[in-house]
């Protein structure tokens, strides 16, 4: 073996299903021996990891009984192997073919270069965003032949490869960072005083998501950043003085650079919420200096236009190209939906991309493996649309947008994707949605229930449920509280999620069952509500292992919506083992089983949706059994199947076009 790899693992464990299976799926076996440095993750996450040893035999795991932390992982795995190279693999990363041996050859070129890190999404100083448009793996194939090693001031941890003889010299991590931050830059330093080189390959691209394996990334940076200056400020900053004179990486970043234009949305979205928090708070200092923060924010807020020309060369030849159409990519069920079949066909080999007006800055909580398109309008849309060849319409306001591509033949075919009924929640444009059906011939519904409505209007579809993360959403080990807990979702200014029903049937159970605890969440101002009882409110929840962990403390989950497209929520939660409350109109039925998996209801019904909740929390052998079958049901519905079956559709469709 060349190289050891170490990856160092606490839980986020689709994160690191989807960086594992990147590491076998393109890198030679023979050129690698794999470090699995399991730092006391949950068990879930631990018997994944155990079933790797079956199944790879140059696997070796080693096992915290305690978390130690980032960096007394990474220690306890540069310890564990002999090869002459050693590479750290951040679990939220996602490796692209043949990505070793170019690293290795980098390294190779002198033998004074002690680190070497690939160009990535999203790294400090050394990032190459990707283009809009394209994914990594497109990005990855543009930069293939470029053959110069990019000399940087400091590398990052995210993939680095180092080598071992130089390690011996100069120490591995300092432990006094703690649980992580900055150590790499520590450790850099220490290369380049010694007379080392650290570089960056500028023809390997890898996707880093960031942020999936510390959540409180900024005050531990604060506090780490001042024991890195109280070392090496006067060094460091000659040093990178030096390196933004040079520029290292600007030849390259032209390349993919696409012009800007002012995008002041966004900065209002973000300076919104953080004076929203500040006021809530009543930290009214923090309030008026972040609002002085949002002006100068909003006023240097750009966002990239799209480059036909840039996106034609970059984007990866003979493949299936598919382009969703998103009024807004937002924090929402249905735009998740999206976005995770997007990631899942993208790993199958397809040029899947998303194009939209608006992108929420919170959105990158979420995995993103290609940059979205974002154009100033409908028209720009329209105009400056890439070639595809099928564009799905994923909303009533998009389909027009979607009809209109094809006609100006910038795509081949069209898709309807249907999530909801939405004719029934826009009472002012009902007609108006009703017609969009006319306008794409093909149609994929999520349920049953959707599929007959369309059937009724005489047209056909596709049904294909929505899949949920099942590596996210599992049961996690968290700590019962001695009282029970009930989680509801509370979205007050969307009429057909029922909230004056939930809020009416929980003040009934609330009189009979005064130490429950009720926790909302889905909307950041319930405090305008008029809620009669005590409760807690989670707010809007950006990253999905916040919202697995609060499904897991709760002993119901109650969707009291009138009506469920499909009712992605209620999987969710059935797949943390939560029991459910939910009621018994619309493609929740296509997985819900009353007495079974879960309890029904009808819709505004607040007596019986009380009496079902008491029900609940007063028998606990009912309430184990539906969560018990709950967990059962879930493992028909994961994201994976859900895009091999899109693909299936679509690559069907598409040959019928070329036939």
């Amino acid at each position: 073996m060349s190289c050891d790899i170490i990856v160092p693992i606490y839980n986020s464990l689709s994160a690191v299903k989807a960086c594992l299976n990147a590491v076998f799926n393109c890198t030679q076996s023979n050129d690698y021996h794999l470090y699995l440095i399991d730092d006391a993750s949950d068990a879930t996450t631990h018997h994944y990891l155990q079933n790797q040893l079956v199944k790879h035999e140059n696997v070796t795991l080693h096992t915290h009984n305690e978390n130690l932390g980032f960096i007394k992982a990474c220690n306890t795995g540069f310890t564990l192997g002999t090869a002459p190279y050693v590479l750290l693999l951040n679990s939220d990363v996602i490796v692209t073919p043949n990505w070793l041996p170019r690293l290795l050859l980098c390294m190779q070129t002198d033998e004074h270069i002690a680190a070497v890190n690939p160009l990535t999404n999203h790294a400090p100083q050394i990032d190459l965003p990707m283009l809009p448009g394209c994914n990594f793996y497109d990005m990855d194939q543009a930069i293939s032949k470029n053959t110069h090693c990019l000399d940087v001031v400091t590398n990052v941890g995210f993939c680095l490869l180092l080598r071992r003889s130089v390690l011996a010299q100069v120490g591995v991590f300092d432990e006094i960072y703690g649980r992580g931050y900055c150590e790499e830059s520590d450790l850099c330093m220490r290369l380049t005083t010694h007379g080392f080189r650290t570089v960056v390959a500028s023809n390997v691209y890898v996707y880093h998501q960031g942020g999936a394996t510390f959540e409180d990334g900024l005050s531990r940076y604060l506090h780490n950043r001042q024991i890195f200056d109280q070392r090496w400020k006067q060094e460091y900053w000659r040093q990178f003085y030096a390196f933004k004179r040079n520029n290292p990486l600007k030849s390259i970043r032209s390349q993919f650079t696409a012009p800007r234009r002012w995008c002041p949305t966004p900065a209002m979205w973000t300076t919104y919420r953080i004076l929203l928090k500040c006021w809530q708070n009543r930290q009214w200092i923090n309030l008026s200096f972040n609002a002085l923060r949002g002006i100068k924010r909003l006023i240097q807020s750009t966002c990239a236009e799209p480059d036909l020309e840039k996106i034609a060369k970059v984007t990866r030849q003979n493949r299936l190209k598919v382009t969703y159409l998103l009024n807004k990519l937002v924090i929402a069920g249905g735009v998740l939906t999206v976005v995770q079949l997007v990631n899942e066909l993208i790993l199958l080999g397809i040029e899947a991309r998303i194009a939209t007006l608006f992108v929420d800055p919170e959105i990158h909580h979420w995995r993103l493996l290609t940059e979205p398109l974002v154009f100033k309008n409908e028209q720009a849309l329209i105009q400056h649309f890439p070639s595809t060849d099928i564009v799905i319409a994923t909303h009533w306001q998009t389909a027009a947008w979607a009809t209109e591509i094809v006609k100006q033949n910038k795509a081949a075919t069209s898709v309807y994707y249907l999530q909801d009924y939405e004719a029934w929640f826009t009472p002012n444009a009902t007609q108006q949605v009703i017609e969009t059906y006319q306008w794409i011939s093909n149609k994929i519904v999520t349920s049953t229930w959707l599929q007959n409505l369309l059937q009724q209007a005489n047209y056909t579809s596709e049904k294909i449920v929505i899949g949920t993360d099942i590596d996210t959403f599992y049961p996690r080990q968290v700590t019962k509280k001695s009282h029970l807990t009930l989680l509801t979702m509370a979205r007050p200014g969307t009429p057909w999620r029922g909230f004056t029903t939930v809020i009416q049937a929980l003040e009934k159970v609330k009189m009979s069952f005064p130490n429950l605890e009720i926790v909302f969440f889905g909307d950041n101002q319930l405090v305008k509500q008029k809620i009669h009882f005590d409760y807690k409110n989670e707010g809007i929840i950006f990253q999905q292992n916040k919202l697995a962990r609060l499904y897991s403390t709760a002993d119901i989950f109650l969707d009291g919506s009138d009506y469920q497209g499909f009712g992605l929520l209620a999987l969710e939660a059935m797949a943390c083992g939560t029991a459910c409350v939910l009621t018994h109109i619309g493609g929740v039925n296509e997985y819900a089983r009353h007495g079974e998996n879960c309890w029904l209801v009808p819709p505004r019904n607040p007596q019986a949706m009380a009496e079902a909740i008491s029900q609940l929390l007063t028998q606990t052998e009912l309430r184990q059994k539906l969560a018990a079958v709950g967990l059962m049901t879930v493992k028909n519905y994961s994201i994976q199947q859900v895009a091999q079956q899109t693909l299936d559709y679509l690559t069907t469709l598409i040959h019928g076009q070329q036939a």
